[in-house]
């Protein structure tokens, strides 16, 4: 799972910081950018729902009294992503830098995903299933009712109003579930489906060839299915190049619904990019039991994910606000900042990781969630006793190779 997220963040790096150690104009660096552009969204997202499964118990979903704990700490933690995502706006927006963070989109994932946490693996894959289907789609009908100055464009007017979050950093609720780049309507699939998988008994080694198999084939059928649409339509003479579009798809012709480009939140992207994080996953889970002591420093890295996230937001307003003449040092730091993030983000999250434990602000983020929901029913030295806790706990400790 660690290894998982830190591949996750890195690729938010490349895509922000460019590719680190390579000539922006070689082959292989366009490569690795496009791969990371959009799927490495939908990875960490996919993995946040594997996350949310183990913290409501795995395989045991937990319900009644220690349900309703949970739900409440998954509350907290979805309203503190929130709150630091626009704290990260408020400082970003300013300097005019091309970053739409996350956390807030984040946040509200974690609220959404809240009615599911108490299903199996199967009602969760089903939920997803029907999440997939129906959210791209229905986001498309409310952005072309805007767009068309129909009833949700009153709807929104007035609801902007009143909205903080909108007024303050202009990302509102509805600008997080409908019109952001990231919007819920679309990616609350990609959190199910992680909930989902997190469900199953992933030790197992048929079940991790078959969400290996599964994500391949996913994956072909998204993009191959995406490409043949456009070629077989003629796609391209009357709305031009699929990739010319990164990003939310216009509203005037739903056949663009049948992009997989990244960033479009369609289906066939959704669904290109969770086989992806599928397959990933797997073979993460693989190389950490094999190599161990090896890939110890990117693991590090992945329990930091939320923390490294953070700082490389600021440090890229810091980049945007540089003077036009900066120093030696400002000039060495904004241009190597690509391979110093890397790098160093790795190596203090190792040191970090031995000598204090979770990230800061992973650590923050679980304190404030456990005090503001605290299990009553065994205390608050008891809680994490308690056999579910111990069996969420052990499955994940077996996944992660944590202490």
């Amino acid at each position: 799972m660690d290894l998982a997220r830190w591949l996750a963040v890195t690729g938010m790096l490349i895509v922000h910081f460019t590719v680190p150690f390579l000539d922006l104009e070689t082959v292989t660096a366009l490569l690795i950018h496009q791969a990371a552009w959009g799927r490495s969204t939908i990875l960490f997202t996919f993995l946040a729902g594997v996350s949310l499964a183990f913290i409501s118990g795995a395989d045991s979903p937990h319900r009644g009294v220690m349900g309703n704990v949970t739900a409440g700490r998954v509350m907290v933690r979805g309203l503190l992503l929130m709150g630091i995502g626009w704290a990260l706006t408020a400082a970003v927006a300013p300097t005019e830098v091309v970053l739409t963070v996350i956390l807030a989109y984040y946040g509200l994932y974690f609220l959404l995903a809240i009615p599911f946490l108490r299903l199996g693996a199967r009602w969760s894959s089903a939920a997803a299933v029907a999440a997939m289907v129906v959210g791209p789609q229905l986001l498309f009908v409310l952005r072309r009712s805007h767009d068309t100055g129909g009833w949700f464009h009153e709807f929104t007017e007035v609801w902007n109003r009143f909205s903080l979050g909108h007024i303050l950093v202009d990302q509102g609720l509805l600008d997080l579930a409908v019109y952001g780049f990231y919007p819920a309507l679309s990616y609350l699939a990609v959190v199910l489906a992680g909930v989902a998988v997190g469900r199953l008994d992933l030790n197992s080694h048929t079940v991790r060839m078959g969400l290996a198999a599964l994500g391949l084939l996913l994956n072909s059928v998204a993009y191959r299915g995406s490409w043949h649409a456009w070629e077989s339509y003629s796609l391209t003479i009357t709305l031009g190049n699929r990739e010319r579009i990164q990003g939310p798809v216009p509203t005037d012709d739903a056949r663009w619904l049948l992009s997989s480009a990244s960033h479009t939140a369609t289906t066939p992207e959704i669904l290109g990019g969770t086989g992806l994080a599928l397959f990933v996953l797997v073979v993460c889970l693989y190389a950490t039991e094999y190599l161990p002591r090896l890939l110890s420093p990117l693991v590090a890295a992945g329990t930091m994910a939320l923390t490294i996230y953070v700082l490389h937001a600021l440090a890229m307003a810091w980049q945007a606000d540089l003077d036009l003449y900066p120093s030696d040092g400002e000039f060495l730091l904004d241009e190597y900042m690509s391979e110093l993030f890397l790098v160093g983000s790795i190596v203090v999250a190792f040191i970090w990781r031995h000598l204090v434990g979770r990230g800061p602000v992973e650590a923050f983020v679980s304190t404030v969630s456990k005090a503001v929901v605290p299990d009553l029913r065994y205390g608050r030295d008891r809680t994490r006793a308690h056999p579910l806790n111990l069996l969420s706990r052990a499955r994940t400790r077996s996944l992660t190779g944590a202490d």
